[in-house]
């Protein structure tokens, strides 16, 4: 088996080589009356076709007849190559066929040749020579021993490692010294070092020279490529470039695999495809599937890797890159029965459903009943997007044809299960849901949907619609049948999705509070009571009252760690808990649902956690931690499809580092795609708290003004009244004081202060007391600066205390008091500084100049100047965590992990993980008191 190179570009087109000074004495040898034959041997892409077609130019040059022919590349076929070197007359008949027909056909070419020399020097090349039959090449043999005075040159080129039908014929003339040996040699070094020079318009570096020796093993025709390629992309040929020599090289063999496939046999096609198709498989499912046996599909993987479209190991498998590569040179309807053909192979060999179910997902139509039943085994077992949906095409297709309104619901709410834990975005499944409910007109079978479709819909466009089927619900649950115990669960069941729903709903919010006060408080022993305890948390801390109570019903909610209560409840009591500065109550209820050893967890809950998560640790002063959950949370193919709260996430967190227009810029595109904001109670007002935090960091200190306003009012409108929530009003007061203001804020702290009394956390009183330092002067409000500083020194916000260390530094300063000024902003810039807070950092340091002092060294040792997120990333690396690993723990991609490995390897000076220091996991000891936070890294053994 054999696969054509093509023909290396050399050092120039008609260059001489010392290959061809040596073919051209030989060819002088036979030129003086000495026939002489020679083998050129070499693997594909050495140069053995060009060598061929430069020796086919001279000996013409010189006088030499020249006769050139290829092998086939599958054997023997109509013409034999011997009748392709020496024509036969028009009309001759086959002489091998008949009596004695060999004997007299080996005499025929003999004449044939002998009619050439006489009118001079006769050159027979031979290009692929393992492919000849073997009668032309014991034909050759003749007539090199009975033309052995005569002019002619007979010059056979055999590609080594691709056996075929002459391949033994060929180390026969060769044993028996028939002819002569030429191995092409590879390029060395300092060819390859001019090669780079010509090709890149620059003399290459010669690390650059040794890693191109070391990937393409001087092999003329991989190296070119790979100069062309590195030419195309821009690359310049200097050390910094040796790294991404093996990335480029390697899309170089991928390219390149189809069209040796393309020139090569048949058989190797038929494996390659096959393989293809399945990506990983046995020889014996290869063999049952492209029609071969077992020994011929092994001797053709042996061959496929040596070209390097199979990768080394067992089973064989093929590398996305060169599947992807096969498959699209596949015409569509050629590979749509490749695939059902695979699906066959499959699920007659055995194989698990989830595996037989890729090689359906695919296909633009899903027609055969048997391939739903497979589909939905594999729904059922592991989801993936694609499998999911193919069955969601059957269904939809075959609508009517044999299927019950009662089977039909089934398989869409189970299909909706699947498709919620395959997908970001759950339209998909509210889709399956939503003809569930078509097909299900009683309300007690809608109940359990529709509470499955209300949930599912919170935080999208389709909230609203759940809220009001929840409602239609349990308007029809009624009747003898509402009176059972059966009956009163399920009503329970929907009043709690109700309360849930519309605890996000600024218009259903005033009658669901008072349909929640009038419930008593449940004991919490079902999914429902939980779910309808995390409601009541919900509306007690929008309430303000008191965050202890909050945080209790919350706490009650989660009690209960069971499968399949990692979902809104749990998501809502951990917002809550945050609210009430139970830092570490809430992160452990955020990781139950970014649990990574969770089996197919649902992605919509997964990407609002680390939304949640995003913007607790914002409020904790961690953003670098914050930026890698927000980016996370973002990170899916449909940008538009990710939660409201992902977007907010990010903006806050740009924002942080100092990037307002860009902070602006994400607030704006949540504006415009989701329709749904305006309703809801959470997002909207954190993005017009947020949005007024960007104009006032653009200098648009009014139109800050007027979308802070907007906010308190939306929030009085809808009742809202948590201080903590979206906190308008202390950017407010501060910004009026600075516009000179401060009587215009004083209705408005004195409301603030209340209401921060009421929830009593400490970063609610110390919020407070800031606020109604901007409404005082002089001594009055270093004062309250000071207990505001104290006060917030006890809770975990650190970026409100770095925040009021600066405030009451600057105040000090302006009273005179440049002393003390001074350790308030270093205090204020270590903070921010450890927090990740690019834009108060600058802003701190800016006014500790101004006070006349030098800038803090924040780092004593080199592990205190990595940021939260390097030095947890560095501990998990440390402990012996893979990338990988590390990566699925924190819900970032590998190559994040690779990045702040990187810089944490710059900042400690070390050379890679295995020097890493231990002591990492323990943070540097803060200026104030840091929140408490959980220590388990989540990385499954």
């Amino acid at each position: 088996m054999v696969f054509t190179a093509g023909t290396a570009r050399g050092p120039a087109p008609d260059a001489p080589t010392p290959e061809l000074e040596i073919l051209l004495r030989h060819a002088a040898e036979a030129r003086a009356g000495a026939a002489r034959a020679v083998l050129v041997r070499g693997p594909a892409g050495i140069g053995r076709t060009r060598l061929l077609t430069l020796a086919r130019q001279r000996l013409t040059a010189c006088g030499y007849t020249v006769r050139y022919a290829a092998g086939p590349p599958d054997g023997p076929a109509r013409t034999r190559t011997v009748d392709a070197l020496l024509p036969p007359p028009p009309g001759a008949a086959d002489p091998a066929a008949a009596p004695g027909g060999l004997h007299r056909d080996r005499h025929l070419i003999h004449r044939r040749a002998l009619d050439l020399l006489a009118a001079g020097p006769l050159a027979l090349l031979v290009d692929d020579a393992q492919w000849c039959d073997e009668a032309s090449l014991h034909g050759a043999d003749f007539l090199l021993r009975h033309a052995a005075a005569r002019p002619l040159l007979l010059v056979l080129a055999q590609r080594t490692g691709a056996p075929g039908p002459g391949t033994p014929v060929l180390a026969e003339l060769l044993a028996r010294g028939r002819c002569a040996l030429l191995e092409p040699a590879p390029l060395d070094e300092a060819a390859i070092a001019r090669l780079a020079a010509r090709a890149c318009g620059t003399p290459a570096d010669h690390g650059f020279v040794t890693r191109c020796a070391e990937l393409t093993a001087g092999n003329p025709l991989l190296l070119d490529r790979l100069l062309t390629a590195v030419r195309t992309l821009g690359i310049p040929p200097d050390a910094d470039a040796v790294h991404q020599l093996g990335t480029v090289h390697q899309s170089v063999l991928t390219s390149r695999v189809p069209e040796l496939l393309a020139a090569g046999p048949r058989r190797a096609r038929q494996v390659a495809t096959a393989l293809a198709v399945l990506g990983r498989a046995a020889p014996d499912l290869l063999a049952a599937l492209c029609g071969l046996d077992a020994g011929a599909v092994d001797r053709t993987l042996t061959a496929l890797r040596r070209i390097e479209a199979v990768a080394p190991g067992s089973p064989p498998y093929m590398r996305e890159g060169v599947r992807g590569a096969v498959l699209a040179t596949l015409p569509a309807p050629e590979l749509r029965d490749l695939r059902i053909r695979a699906a066959r192979v499959l699920s007659d060999a055995g194989r698990p459903a989830p595996e037989v179910a890729e090689q359906l997902a695919p296909l633009d139509r899903i027609d055969e009943p048997w391939m739903f039943a497979v589909l939905r085994d594999a729904a059922a077992e592991a989801p993936t997007r694609a499998t999911v949906r193919a069955a969601g095409r059957w269904l939809r297709d075959t609508a009517g044809r044999g299927l019950g309104d009662t089977e039909r619901r089934d398989l869409h709410v189970e299909l909706a299960r699947a498709a919620g834990r395959t997908v970001v975005s759950p339209a998909h499944a509210l889709w399956h849901l939503r003809q569930a409910l078509a097909l299900t007109p009683d309300p007690y079978g809608q109940a359990p949907v529709a509470v499955q479709y209300a949930m599912l819909a919170l935080g999208t466009r389709r909230a609203p619609e759940g809220l009001r089927l929840l409602e239609r619900v349990l308007d029809g649950l009624t009747g003898p049948a509402a009176s059972g115990p059966a009956g009163r669960d399920l009503r329970t069941t929907v009043v709690s999705a109700l309360l849930a729903a519309a605890v996000n709903d600024r218009t259903a919010l005033p009658a669901a509070r008072a349909r929640a006060a009038a419930l008593p408080v449940p004991a919490g022993h079902g999914p429902a009571d939980r779910r309808l305890l995390a409601a009541l948390s919900a509306f007690a801390a929008l309430d303000g009252g008191s965050a202890a109570r909050a945080a209790d019903l919350a706490r009650r909610a989660l009690r209960a760690d069971e499968p399949g209560t990692a979902g809104w409840g749990v998501f809502c009591s951990s917002a809550v808990l945050a609210l009430a500065d139970d830092v570490d109550g809430a992160l452990a209820a955020l990781d139950r649902v970014l649990a990574p050893d969770r089996e197919h967890p649902p992605l919509w809950p997964r990407h609002a956690a680390l939304a949640g998560r995003s913007l607790l640790l914002h409020g904790i002063g961690d953003v670098p931690g914050a930026a890698r959950d927000a980016w996370a949370a973002t990170e899916v193919a449909d940008p538009a499809g990710a939660p409201p709260l992902a977007h907010l996430a990010l903006s806050r967190v740009l924002l942080a580092q100092g990037e307002a227009a860009r902070a602006g810029a994400v607030l704006d595109g949540l504006a415009r795609t989701a329709g749904h904001l305006d309703r809801s109670v959470w997002e909207r007002h954190l993005h017009l708290y947020t949005s007024g935090e960007v104009r006032r960091a653009l200098g648009d200190r009014e139109g800050a003004l007027d979308l802070w306003r907007r906010c308190g009012r939306s929030q009085e409108e809808a009742g809202v009244t948590n201080p903590v929530l979206a906190p308008w009003w202390l950017p407010t007061a501060t910004t009026l004081a600075r516009l000179g203001r401060g009587a215009e804020a004083a209705g408005l702290v004195e409301a603030a202060l209340e209401r921060t009394r009421a929830w009593g956390t400490p970063r609610a009183l110390g919020m407070g007391l800031v606020a109604a330092a901007s409404v005082v002067v002089g001594r009055a409000r270093t004062e309250l600066l000071a207990e505001a500083v104290e006060t917030l020194a006890g809770s975990p916000a650190r970026l409100e205390l770095a925040r009021a260390e600066y405030r009451l530094g600057r105040e000090l300063l302006a009273l005179g008091d440049a002393r003390a000024a001074r350790g308030h902003l270093r205090q204020a810039i270590e903070l921010a500084t450890r927090c990740g807070s690019h834009a108060l950092t600058a802003t701190a340091r800016r006014a500790l100049v101004t006070a006349g002092g030098r800038m803090p060294q924040l780092a004593v040792a080199p592990v205190d100047s990595l940021t939260p997120s390097e030095r947890r990333i560095a501990t998990l690396a440390q402990r012996g965590h893979s990338n990988k690993k590390i990566a699925e723990a924190l819900f970032i991609t590998p190559r994040t992990v690779e990045m702040h490995l990187t810089n944490v390897y710059r900042k400690l000076d070390v050379r890679g993980r295995a020097d890493l220091p231990r002591g990492l996991g323990s943070r540097p000891r803060p200026a104030a008191r840091p929140p408490a936070r959980h220590t388990a890294d989540g990385v499954s053994a």
